[in-house]
């Protein structure tokens, strides 16, 4: 396993949505999808060990594409790194599509959220890839 490698795909990943969720791109409109209310700020300590768990979760995420990306006899590379990626990010995807169909979401809630999973994904590929 690449620990460093891991560690830095899901810092990357992070980022990535750090700035998906923020008003740069697409914070008002995942917020009127998700039902929440902008105005109303969010708990502090609430806000970090939710914080926390992404983050913790995004390590589960980078290791299992790690493990998927270095077993794969398919090729190398950071194309290899990016097709895996962007392999993971349709199943995560579709598992986001299969929530939304129940919870019944708007699609544009469900094009945002699945492109932070599609695009962090394909980050974590190249990533992971590289080291």
């Amino acid at each position: 396993m690449h620990y460093l490698g891991i560690l830095l795909a899901a810092a990357a990943m992070f980022g990535v949505g750090s700035v998906w969720y923020s008003p740069v791109l697409f914070a008002k409109a995942w917020m009127r999808g998700a039902g929440m209310d902008p105005s109303q700020k969010p708990d502090g300590r609430t806000m970090a060990k939710t914080f926390a768990a992404t983050f913790l979760l995004l390590l589960v995420c980078a290791t299992v594409l790690d493990v998927l990306i270095t077993n794969s006899t398919a090729g190398e590379g950071i194309l290899h790194g990016l097709f895996m990626g962007f392999l993971g990010g349709l199943i995560a995807a579709a598992i986001t599509a299969i929530n939304h169909l129940f919870e019944k979401k708007s699609l544009t809630l469900f094009l945002i959220n699945a492109g932070y999973d599609v695009m962090g994904f394909c980050l974590m590929g190249v990533i992971l890839a590289m080291l």
